[in-house]
């Protein structure tokens, strides 16, 4: 395996630590940027984006107003003194969200920087910082420790507030901080057994819904990043209406929930004996202790990137880096 793949199997790993210290370090007084205001707009790009959504399902699962754009989206949405925006960039580089925060300044909107780099040119665009800890040296690799820490952020503020979800969400952060070793045990077998279904040419299709959708789209990023199988997520619902019209024999699906569901095993029974795909569902172990779609997520997202991983080491062990002439000519950083 290259350096390359060493360095983004170590910023997986490390997640067994680094989630914990995330939700250690957050300062209870950051609450006071968002409860003030009327609305919370949160953006971002890539895996940002991601982490935005998840952001968004926080928020209104305890009760404020919350949406998640993607950068450019800003110049059509109303902003102003009464709406915060939360700008997701773990380098605090990408370039369309240092935009959209300058964007929101201007409009009069109040702007926050998640980032796990506090020197990055984003901390440039507000004075209101909440940064994760990571633990990585490098973020030139696929991101996973920056990623989950931010969702583990979010989470963490949300669990300082007041709300009916209050008790339940602060139970989750302290299982999440108690069980990185046994967390990471489970996404690696996970992952293991994600690449040995997973094979090059049929469409990956990564199926969910909620807050674990976030799981399936961070997935389809980890797959895509590597450009070995290419990812899809799917809502679950919307795969029976219509996605489904175009599968083919041997897609390939991962369905993804927080925890086994009564409907679950019919829904793979489709996947598997109607549309003859091959298909593996992932749910988290009710050992975690984890009570909220939301804390759920997380471990699925790891699993996920686990499943990238492992589908990389066996199908290029040789990649030394990504297909980056597609990026650079978009300039995104």
């Amino acid at each position: 395996m290259t350096e390359f793949l060493d360095s983004c199997y170590e910023v997986i790993k490390v997640q067994e630590k680094s989630i914990a210290d995330t939700i250690n370090s957050v300062d209870a007084g950051n609450v006071s940027d968002i409860t003030a205001k009327k609305r919370i707009v949160l953006v971002g790009a890539g895996d940002s984006y991601a982490v935005s959504e998840y952001g968004k399902w926080v928020f209104c699962s305890i009760g404020l107003n919350a949406i998640s754009l993607s950068p450019p989206e800003i110049m059509h949405f109303p902003l102003d003194s009464t709406t915060v925006v939360i700008g997701v960039t773990a380098s605090g580089r990408s370039l369309s969200t240092l935009g959209a925060l300058q964007k929101a300044g201007a409009k009069g909107a109040e702007t926050i920087v998640l980032t796990d780099d506090p020197e990055g040119k984003a901390s440039d665009e507000t004075s209101n910082l909440w940064v994760t800890k990571s633990n990585v040296d490098s973020y030139n690799v696929s991101p996973a420790s920056p990623t989950t820490t931010a969702m583990a952020y979010l989470l963490t503020i949300a669990s300082e507030l007041e709300n009916k979800l209050q008790t339940d969400l602060q139970n989750d952060l302290k299982q999440l901080t108690k069980i990185g070793k046994k967390m990471i045990e489970w996404a690696e077998h996970e992952g293991k057994i994600i690449a040995k279904l997973v094979t090059p040419g049929p469409p990956l299709y990564m199926v969910s819904d909620g807050p674990n959708h976030v799981a399936a789209q961070i997935g389809m990023m980890k797959f895509n990043e590597f450009a070995v199988v290419k990812g899809f997520a799917a809502l679950r619902e919307d795969f029976c209406h219509h996605q489904n019209l175009s599968i083919e024999d041997g897609d390939q699906a991962l369905l993804i929930s927080g925890k086994e569901e009564s409907d679950d095993e019919r829904y793979m029974k489709v996947l598997t004996d109607v549309l003859n795909m091959q298909a593996h569902h992932i749910h988290v172990p009710e050992t975690f202790g984890l009570t909220t779609a939301l804390a759920q997520t997380i471990p699925n997202v790891i699993a996920l990137q686990m499943g990238s991983h492992f589908t990389v080491r066996r199908y290029k062990p040789d990649m030394e880096w990504f297909r980056m002439p597609h990026a650079k000519a978009f300039r995104i950083y």
